[in-house]
């Protein structure tokens, strides 16, 4: 794998700003090398006119404290600070139990909606006789909402920080990476064929991008910050490089060039390593070790957990896996079982990794479904949150304060459940 271990992140910084947003093109491995120029993401996505972009200092503008740092350290609204909530504002919100694009290996992963603060960004139930829902965006402090996406976006797997949205979408046939702030949507370009799997933190957004049109062929990692016109890759090389995610100092990702068909798949033969790129210094390192380990995430401060498969390689994938966490400057090596995830059946989604806990939903074969928290010290055992029992329980998505999780009753609608951290 080749990594861009020189990146100077403020090198451009005295190119213009391009009048506008340009849209996604399609390209080939032949395109890879995109050129850079000046649009930070905190403009295309302030609400900024599409043809020009006010460079006067403005409370939004880069390097200017937000209107509001929600509690994941990123964003700044330009919409006004949502109130005070609690974790019962989130009960009773209907979202949608269907996943287009299913037929991608693994699919979704990441749930339906996200949480920040007292933002709440969830794709709805679709309407009658439709496939997807649309993409909104709720103040659980007073209840308002707005539209995001329409459902003929075919919304899915939001990330949220502040009112910073981003998602996956179809877009003429083609999977693209969008991005919202205020009321300004763009699409997020780059040197690739398609996008994917975006996550977003402060004011850069993290994803895969495809080199082909080939669903399975060969996947990179952009970066999308200030100082950027498109998003650049920060990890490319042979094989797929997939799944990251990101905080304000660190991005880690699954790099899959050292399995036997270099990609993620359904597949016993499967092999991977975490790799952990440094946003400050441009350098990136892997944390090896035996077997295979995907899906890192960096919500725990200074610690990194993910998903690791050992001797067993259950398929699907996510049917079973052992969730471990370490310090993210030290060795793979001493990276500690958290606990061992048994999920029988689809959707399947990651467990939250945020602050002080590490949270995650159990469906075993046996018994019913229950919702469990573990400091993210390893300093207590695991514990089944109450109150859930009898219900068909769907992965969480975390804040600082509030966890929300999906939950049916047999027959019901899916819903969520806001629990108090």
């Amino acid at each position: 794998m080749r990594f861009n271990e020189d990146r100077d992140p403020g090198g451009e910084a005295g190119r213009a700003a391009p009048p506008s947003f340009a849209r996604p093109r399609r390209q080939g491995p032949s395109s890879r090398r995109g050129s850079s120029g000046r649009l930070a993401l905190a403009l295309l996505v302030a609400g900024c006119s599409p043809a020009v972009i006010d460079e006067s200092p403005s409370p939004a503008a880069v390097g200017e404290p937000p209107a509001h740092l929600p509690d994941g350290g990123g964003g700044a609204p330009t919409t006004p600070s949502p109130a005070a909530c609690d974790a019962s504002a989130a009960d009773g919100v209907v979202v949608s139990a269907s996943y287009v694009h299913a037929d991608v290996p693994q699919a979704p992963v990441a749930p339906p909606y996200a949480i920040d603060g007292c933002w709440l960004v969830y794709v709805a139930a679709p309407e009658a006789g439709a496939v997807s829902g649309a993409l909104k965006l709720r103040d659980l402090g007073t209840g308002d909402e707005s539209l995001v996406a329409p459902a003929a976006e075919e919304p899915r797997r939001p990330a949220l920080a502040g009112d910073v949205v981003v998602w996956e979408a179809t877009e003429n046939g083609t999977r693209v990476v969008r991005a919202r702030r205020g009321g300004e949507t763009r699409t997020i370009p780059g040197p690739f064929d398609h996008a994917g799997e975006p996550r977003v933190a402060g004011d850069a957004v993290v994803l895969t991008g495809w080199l082909t049109a080939d669903e399975a062929g060969d996947t990179d990692i952009f970066l999308y910050e200030p100082g950027q016109a498109e998003a650049v890759p920060i990890a490319s090389g042979p094989g797929q490089q997939r799944f990251p995610d990101i905080s304000a100092t660190h991005v880690a990702f699954a790099d899959f060039s050292e399995d036997p068909d270099g990609r993620f798949d359904e597949d016993a033969r499967d092999l991977s390593d975490i790799v952990v790129y440094d946003r400050r210094t441009g350098r990136a390192a892997p944390r090896s070790r035996e077997g295979k380990q995907a899906f890192p995430m960096l919500g725990a401060g200074e610690k990194i957990a993910y998903l690791e498969w050992a001797a067993v390689h259950p398929e699907p994938k996510l049917e079973q896996f052992d969730l471990r966490i370490g310090d993210i400057a030290a060795p793979a090596s001493g990276d500690a079982l958290a606990a061992s995830i048994e999920q029988v059946s689809a959707p399947y989604v990651l467990p939250a990794v945020r602050g002080e806990l590490l949270e995650w939903v159990e469906r075993p074969a046996d018994g019913e479904a229950s919702f469990r928290r573990r400091p993210a010290d390893l300093s207590a055992p695991a514990a089944e949150v109450p109150g859930l029992s009898g219900l068909d329980l769907f992965g969480p998505s975390a804040s600082a304060t509030i966890t929300v999780l999906g939950a049916r009753s047999p027959g019901g609608a899916l819903e969520l459940r806001g629990i108090a951290r």
